[in-house]
Parts: structure tokens; sequence; C-alpha cells
């Protein structure tokens, strides 16, 4: 941020007269809503800061931190009494009154964009921290950022400034939020295709590298034949042979790599149970190769909806940010897993993985699936909460449809508890008492 823009920005915010709203829409983000209908973001991201226009609805998650709640309870609603650049530098002290039944208090929030000590500090009005966005202790810096404690003076600033001026501040914002959003869209289409590209890189990898049927046969029978010779021939070996040179049945000369055993009887064994596996890899190689293709068709629709996404959310709503917990870790589930929010939807990649989510979902999670057409099996688990909110349905029922097609165009998703759903056979099921909710899916 340029020391100009910033001057440009106080003079526009000296326009309002009250805060309708404010809370953090992002780790690092502000978002301040004025009388009016406008509402600025402040990015105060280390080493760096934006301000641009945006919508204080955005944001994926809630933030509950001392700060947000002080931040509320200060701001929101409250009157504007000036909005200043102390010092000269490129800090925003917006000073502003909140007045309750029996008493009002006046407190100022301090947007500091300095570099790697960007800030957002609340002070009361005798200049005393009452919360800060970062905390910033006496081994870090001389300027201690702690509640409690009165906030020292930034040391002003010496260096030349950039000069130019803003020539109307809203449209300005308007356009720095343009190119902010398509800047952060193609970062995270790229972010999110190499991890994609990675998977399916290795889907097909594990595809080639599968053994041809003909040759598991031929290892199965290889091995039986090894099994039938050794025990044919126990009297030859001694305990811990590597090696026994013989005839096969048909009188051929043969050698075989006896395993590390120190009974012989053992090792006849051994070769019969290698040729049951090779057999029964032989057996179910079509399963494992339809499991691979389905679950590559599957991550391949995902790529192409990534590429037709044209915003953050939607994004977001296919790949949520990781959540950072201390629970328990769970046991590895045969599914892909979204989060919306509080709430976790179960999505089947393949025929198997539907079979496998109706069998181990609870009777009051909710059950998805597109009306009259193929798709994938979606639990959303409810976590023994009877309600679930409609918003939190139509975004499950939006990455039902982006993970069952890539075509554009009107959807209808089906849903209903699980108690409701009857498994015909695998993944066949008739349902009752079920709603539907519409999805429309751009190009």
């Amino acid at each position: 941020m340029k020391f100009f823009e910033i001057e440009a920005v106080r003079d526009h915010l000296r326009n309002f007269s009250r805060i309708r709203r404010i809370r953090r829409i992002e780790d690092n983000t502000l978002c301040l809503a004025f009388d009016g209908g406008e509402s600025i973001a402040f990015d105060l991201s280390r080493g760096g800061g934006d301000i641009f226009a945006a919508s204080c609805d955005e944001g994926a998650r809630a933030y509950h931190a001392p700060f947000d709640n002080l931040l509320k309870k200060r701001f929101e609603g409250a009157r504007i009494l000036g909005v200043e650049t102390p010092g000269g530098d490129k800090v925003l002290a917006i000073e502003a009154e909140q007045r309750g039944a029996y008493k009002s208090f006046r407190s100022t929030l301090r947007l500091e964009f300095t570099g790697r000590h960007t800030n957002a500090i609340i002070l009361d009005e005798r200049g005393v921290v009452l919360e800060a966005l970062r905390h910033v202790d006496e081994e870090s810096s001389y300027r201690v950022v702690k509640p409690g404690l009165p906030l020292a003076p930034l040391p002003p600033y010496e260096g030349p400034r950039t000069t130019g001026s803003v020539d109307d501040t809203a449209s300005w914002l308007q356009e720095r939020a343009r190119a902010r959003k398509a800047r952060r869209l193609a970062a995270l289409k790229k972010r999110h295709a190499n991890a994609l590209a990675k998977r399916i890189e290795r889907l097909k990898k594990a595809l080639a590298e599968l053994p041809e049927a003909r040759k598991l046969e031929e290892e199965a029978k290889r091995y039986a034949d090894y099994g039938a010779i050794v025990l044919a021939h126990l009297h030859e070996i001694a305990p811990y042979d590597r090696k026994l040179e013989t005839v096969d049945f048909a009188g051929n000369p043969v050698t075989i790599e006896l395993p590390p055993l120190p009974n012989p009887k053992r090792m006849g064994e051994h070769f019969f149970t290698l040729s049951r596996r090779a057999a029964n890899k032989a057996k179910n190689l079509h399963i494992e190769k339809e499991n691979l293709r389905s679950r590559l068709a599957f991550y391949e629709r995902l790529r192409r909806n990534l590429e037709k996404a044209e915003s953050e959310s939607q994004i977001h709503l296919l790949f949520p940010p990781r959540q950072h917990n201390r629970r328990k870790r769970e046991p590895r589930l045969q599914c892909e897993t979204f989060q919306i929010g509080e709430w976790r939807l179960l999505v089947g990649r393949n025929e198997r993985e539907n079979a496998w989510l109706l069998g181990h979902a609870r009777a009051g999670d909710l059950w998805m699936h597109l009306k009259d057409r193929p798709s994938a099996h979606c639990i959303l688990q409810s976590g023994g909460r009877r309600q679930v909110p409609r918003a939190v349905v139509e975004k499950a029922a939006r990455i039902c449809v982006e993970a069952s097609t890539t075509q554009p165009g009107d959807y209808l998703v089906d849903f209903t508890p699980r108690r409701n759903v009857k498994i015909v056979k695998g993944a066949q099921v008739n349902y009752v008492d079920y709603d539907t909710v519409k999805v429309r899916k751009g190009s």
C-alpha cells in the first residue's frame, strides 16, 4: 500500500458516520460495513496488506476469538468520530463511540500497514491496548502490543514517499477487489489443480502397474507346482536350505529358491499360499481395475469443474481449508470427504464406495442422490442433531452435483434421512419421504 492510497481511503472513510457491521472474513482480513451500504475490507497480512471493496457476508468460517468479540462489542453500530493517519505513517485510526443504555465509551481501531509489523489494534480512550489481531511481546519487538499496556508510537518514517493520487476512491476500491479476486482465483486453481494432478498421476501409475490376469494365473500355477515338488522331495531338503535342485513331475530339471524356514514342511505351505494369493488377484483383478478407473474419473470430473469455477466460494466448497484439531485420529474412510462448516459430507467415488457409505451411515444421517440419473451417493453426517440448516443442505447438494457430472444445467437432488433408504442390491436403493433441492450448474 502506498501512503497516498492510505490518505485517499482516509478521506473516503470520513464520508461515513456509522459502522453498521464489522467482522473478520479471513484470518487476516477485516470487513467494515458503513451507512449507505458500502463495505470495505482491510487485508492485514504480514509483509503486505490491501484495501478493497468487499461484502461482510463473505468468509467460509466464523471467528470467535477475544479480538473478534471485542471488535463487535466496541464498533458494531458505533458512531464514527474521526479517521486519521497519525504520525504521517501508513496507519488508519478510526475513532468511534458506542452508546449503550446507561453509558457510552470511545474506542480507536488502528489499522497499521507497516510491513512485517502490520496489525489491527483496539485502543481505549487513554491509548491502552484492549486487544489486537496479533500480540507482540518484549522478545519480538521494542513496541509491545499486549492487552492492558499503553501502545508506544511508531518511529517516524524518514524515507521518500511515492507520489500519486486517487480520483475516485469508490471505483478504485472496486477495481482492487476485481484484481484481487482474479489473482486469488488463479492461485487457488493452480494450487488445487496441482494437487489433483498428483492424485490423478498416482492413480494412472497404479492402473498401469496392475499385472495381467494371464501372468497372475501362470504365477499361481507355478507356485502350486513348486509346492507339490517341495512336498514330494522333503527328504532331500535340510533345515534352512536356500535352494532345491531336482526334477519336476515331467522329468524336467528345476531349481527352486526356498524360503528361510526351519521346517521343510512349512516350505510347501509357503508356495501354496503364494499360489492362492496370485489366483485371488487374478480372479479379482477386474474389480481393482474398475475401482481405480472410477476414482480416476471422479478426480477428472473435479479437475474439469475446478477449471470452470468462477469464484473462490465454488472452489472452497469442493476443496475446503483443512481443519487442524487435536481429536483422536479417525480410521481412513473408504470415500471422499468434504467439510461444510461444522458438517462433514461423505461422497462415494464408485459403486463399491457407494455401497460402503450406505452400510456405514447412521439412521439420522442425511442421504443424497441426483434424481432419476446415475450419481454419487452422499451422506451428510448429522452428528446426532435433528435439524440440518437449509444452507448446509444446498451446499451439500451442489457438491453432489459437482462430484457426479461436468455438464452444465439444472439438476434435482433428492435427500432424506438414511433410515428412509432401503438397499436393494449393492448401491441400488429405494427411498421414501424425501425432499428435493434444485441446483443450477453453470458452464
